[in-house]
């Protein structure tokens, strides 16, 4: 007999199980209050957050590298797992030239903890380094997402959508394929339809961790208990199960429990007239893939290009602006087999109460009504038959999923770095630099390679990395020249 659950994937024969885990969730939102009031960060900070280890500081020092070519002035914190000598060597002498420092996760959680040792999965350190981090604002990044034009602006005064959410996430490939049983865990919530969103890519996330001190806490609660749990339910073993969907499910989930009354959002970060709010932005331009083609017309995927939020919600705010103005007042004239109506004009821009949860008679603009600093993050949970037609030179992030941007490996031939084309010539790693060149003003790959070969060419860096050196200054000579 055919089951009847959309998400059929994931059962518990033990329901013993399952109630142990409904009430272990239950107990965590209880607290969840308190615990975000606790959440460190320094007032009023803003940088870039990514995490590294011994097998991918390569990636690292291409990010902080790339990100000061946009002319960002952000500072940027990699937060390590592990460590090598001429990792020390960078982090020392390098990083801070480029307003980037390291901070050693292990000894921080030791002089937390000094008698407890917990080993982390892969997965998990991700919700570490954001709590871990000191700024306020946190623009997170995968070792391997490279930004192209200066991501700054996310949050400049009055910039949307962090202006209006302070929490901001960004689509994968695939669709989403959480299991019924996440949400009945997370206190028996409204199941979305499985086509409203595409599942999250989680190598570069937006936190406003004042406004999101308990969205963040949540996501780590689902990374610490994600291996063999919320891995499984979030993703049933879909393409890149880990922490990739824990981060936009605890917004979604909180949003869910509050409009149902069972739980009250810490308030501490309320100002009046400081023009923030809170919700959350799920970016709707689907990424866009780029890869070279090599001998024998083999192609090999680079990275996935991620828009500029900014541009997106320009995008879905003009697209639902021009459909509301061309829907007919006349609901009888309007298709019955229109499953999409665009969202009525009181929900946008982006900017209203939630309607469900303002009484009728409190003040909007009373400074302590919490509804008053709240966003509807809710009404484009699908762009529907919206069409949205976004600037594709606005694309801001390489994610470098297919290839790592890491020097360390470019003498390894499985890594991609490197190829040639039918005519024996070495092939530039992002293809002919007119697109990009077009796209930027500069010629982003070869300004890359430059400021690297000075990193790794340097004399402390040598005695451990000689060889990459050598074999730098050659394909530079060879393909950049």
């Amino acid at each position: 007999m055919r089951s009847r659950n959309r998400y059929p994937l994931v059962t518990v024969r033990d329901h013993g199980r399952r109630d142990h885990l409904e009430s272990s969730h239950a107990a965590f939102i209880k607290q969840l209050p308190e615990f975000a009031r606790h959440l460190p960060y320094q007032v009023g900070t803003t940088g870039i957050v990514t995490t590294a280890g011994a097998s991918s500081f390569g990636q690292a020092v291409s990010l902080v590298l790339l990100t000061r070519q946009t002319g960002s002035q952000l500072p940027i914190q990699i937060v390590l797992d592990s460590t090598a000598p001429w990792i020390d060597f960078l982090c020392a002498n390098e990083m801070p030239r480029h307003d980037a420092a390291c901070l050693y996760i292990n000894d921080m959680w030791t002089k937390l903890y000094p008698f407890i040792t917990v080993k982390f999965e892969r997965f998990q350190w991700k919700s570490i380094a954001l709590v871990a981090s000191t700024f306020q604002n946190v623009l997170f990044l995968d070792s391997d997402c490279l930004p192209i034009l200066n991501p700054d602006r996310i949050f400049e005064k009055g910039a949307e959508p962090f202006t209006s959410a302070g929490f901001i996430t960004w689509p994968d490939f695939w669709a989403s394929s959480t299991s019924a049983m996440f949400y009945r865990v997370a206190g028996d919530i409204e199941v979305p339809p499985l086509t409203s969103r595409a599942t999250s890519e989680s190598g570069v996330i937006v936190y406003d961790k004042a406004r999101h001190a308990d969205t963040l806490l949540l996501a780590v609660y689902y990374n610490y208990n994600g291996p063999g749990r919320y891995y499984t339910m979030l993703t049933q073993h879909g393409p890149g199960e880990g922490d990739k969907e824990t981060f936009f499910q605890a917004a979604l989930v909180l949003d869910a429990l509050r409009e149902k009354g069972v739980y009250n959002p810490p308030t501490e970060w309320m100002k009046p007239g400081v023009g923030v709010k809170k919700g959350y932005w799920d970016v709707k331009t689907m990424p866009q893939a780029h890869g070279r083609t090599a001998k024998g017309n083999k192609w090999r995927g680079m990275f996935m290009q991620q828009m500029d939020p900014m541009e997106d919600y320009r995008a879905v705010m003009a697209a639902v602006k021009e459909a509301a103005d061309n829907t007919p007042s006349d609901k009888a004239t309007r298709s019955k087999h229109d499953d999409h109506p665009p969202p009525p004009r009181r929900f946008w821009p982006f900017t209203n109460l939630f309607p469900k949860t303002t009484p009728q008679k409190t003040n909007p603009d009373d400074p302590n009504n919490p509804s008053t600093y709240l966003t509807n993050s809710t009404f484009l949970s699908a762009t529907g038959n919206l069409t949205t037609t976004p600037d594709t030179a606005r694309f801001m992030f390489f994610h470098h999923n297919g290839v790592k941007p890491d020097f360390t490996r470019l003498r390894d031939a499985t890594a991609g770095m490197q190829a040639e084309g039918d005519d024996g010539r070495r092939l530039r790693m992002w293809g002919d630099p007119a697109w990009i060149v077009a796209r930027t003003g500069r010629d982003v790959e070869k300004l890359w390679w430059e400021a690297s070969l000075e990193v790794y060419c340097q004399p402390g860096v040598t005695r451990w990395l000689g060889a990459v050196c050598e074999e730098m200054r050659r394909v530079w000579g060879r393909v950049y020249e």
